[in-house]
Parts: structure tokens; sequence; C-alpha cells
């Protein structure tokens, strides 16, 4: 039989969630889509996520004493909290987001019991990553896709965790505020300049989740600096725009290293080094190597390389 296949476009929203895995929290984006699926790090349909509140591995909240961790952002130790939903009100908040998607309801998908004995004989583990876009015409309906990246922010007083979205045409908005806020891509430096936006919890510190509850975090064990985060922002408006990365531009004088061991091109590859996101250069490499070979070249040549 000949295969074919077709992309469908899918669309929805994202709110905040736990995920508990092997004792371990970590903070993410539940995204929510208009056909009932829900993907918290795999896809699933309604019945499905009912399964994954009740085990625990979807939570709306973590206990006093462990360790939160928030991707790219750090870990955090919750020290108190009052967290908006036990599980069964956190699974109708998922099924309420999806109704205020799709009021009429229709088209919801199930996952057959064909399609997932099939998932599992294949050891297919579906989680797709999300597209974030906004409208900027509905003639013809043309959007504007973007990235984003976890922070904390301070507004009105208050602190709160916040996702911060970089569009193509460097546009940025601020989601999980009581107000959307927004912002252009020249202004990001003195936002992060004046403590605006930051990653570090010096000491306990009261985050406002929304959708999710108050917590009161401990000074971070662990963060990213808001210096790389700020870098990371102006790379995804790269990535973005089809521009050369500072990933890229790293990698290419990592070659260019190894067919030129020379003085000229281990500065060259440290000054590419250095303008990567430090959160992300263990990324340069796989998930064995890392940046340990960056990292031999500039700070140890005298080591040789295993090969």
């Amino acid at each position: 039989m000949r295969a074919i296949r077709r992309t469908k476009t899918v669309e929805g929203t994202s709110i905040p969630g736990i995920i508990q895995n092997g004792g371990s929290y970590f903070y993410i984006n539940v995204d929510v889509y208009e056909d009932g699926m829900v993907n918290c790090w795999e896809l699933t349909d309604l019945a499905g996520l009912s399964g994954k509140i009740q085990s625990g591995w979807l939570t709306p909240a973590a206990p006093a004493g462990e360790q939160l961790s928030i991707h790219g952002l750090g870990a955090y130790t919750v020290e108190s909290a009052k967290w908006t939903y036990n599980a069964e009100c956190y699974y109708q908040h998922v099924k309420d987001t999806v109704t205020r998607l799709n009021p009429e309801l229709t088209n919801i998908y199930e996952i057959s019991e064909r399609e997932q004995e099939r998932n599992e004989a294949r050891r297919i583990a579906l989680s797709p990553t999300a597209t974030e876009f906004y409208v900027n015409s509905e003639m013809f309906y043309q959007t504007t896709e973007g990235k984003s990246v976890h922070l904390f922010m301070k507004n009105s007083g208050a602190v709160y965790l916040v996702d911060v979205v970089i569009y193509k045409d460097g546009k940025v908005s601020v989601y999980n505020l009581p107000a959307e806020a927004e912002y252009t891509l020249e202004e990001l430096d003195g936002l992060f300049a004046d403590g605006t936006f930051f990653t570090t919890l010096d000491a306990s510190t009261l985050v406002h989740i929304l959708q999710l509850g108050e917590v009161t975090l401990g000074a971070s064990l662990y963060s990213a600096e808001a210096e790389e985060k700020l870098k990371e922002l102006h790379n995804l408006h790269k990535q973005l725009n089809g521009e050369q990365t500072a990933h890229e531009a790293c990698r290419a004088a990592y070659y260019a290293y190894l067919e030129n061991p020379s003085e000229y091109y281990r500065e060259q590859l440290r000054i590419k080094y250095e303008l990567v996101p430090e959160h992300e250069r263990m990324y340069l490499g796989d998930m064995d190597t890392k940046d340990w070979d960056y990292q031999r070249i500039l700070y140890h040549p005298e080591e040789t390389r295993e090969v």
C-alpha cells in the first residue's frame, strides 16, 4: 500500500503545571489544544490526562521542602505555598481551557485502542514542540512566530514567574502577569539592567505563578545568570530570522580549530564559545559529550582528545 501523510495545524494555549518524575518536581508549560489533546511531556487525550493527574505525574502542586526545577532558569526549594488547585480541580481547569478554545467541543480527539497499541509497539511517545505565534493580520490570517524563556519579573511590587516570548519581528510579549505586557527587542537590555527581569533569588521570595498559586521559594540552589538569559533571547531572535546563532558560530569555530589547531583558531573559538549563553553550552555537543571537548581545547589544551 502506498503511504502518504498530511500535517494539520491545531491551535491552543499553554497553562502552568508541574511534572513529578522520580520524586523530582519540574515546572512546565502544559500545552492544551482545541481538539482536547494535552502535552505534559507526552501528548495525550483528556482520558489519558486524567490518568496522568491521578498517578501524580502531572500535578498542580509541589510539597514544601521539595526542590522545584524550572527549565533554563534554575532550581529553588519550595518553603511554603498556597496552591490554587487540587488534582480534581486541576483536571477541570484543563477541561475548561479546552472549552474556552473550542466552545462547541467539536472534533475532540480521542486516542483509539489501536493507535495506543501501535505507538507502544513502535515505542513512540509523542511530545510535539508547540509553535508560539501571534496574529499580525486577520486578512489571510497572517501570523508571526516566536520563542520563549522562563524568567522572574518584578511587577507592581510583586514577583511573578513569567514566560517572555520574543517574536521574529522583535516584538516581546510577557505572559502569566495579571495583565500581559509588551515591549520591543531594544527595550530588553534596560529591563534586565534595572532588575525588572531576573533569575536569581538571594533570599526567600514570594513568587506568584498565575493559574497555579503563590509559592515562597528559597534562595537559588542554582540558576542561570540574567545576562546569559538576555543572550539567549537575542539568539532566539536570530534563529527566528534565519541568522547564524551563537551556537552555530561556535560549532563552526570548533571545526575550524580541529582542522587548523593553532592559537589563532583557539582564540577565535574562545570568543565564540563565550558568546553562547552559559546554561546552553552543554548543547554544543551531543548528550554524552556536551561541551567537554570545547572546554578541553580552551582550558586544558595539554590534554589529548580521545577518538
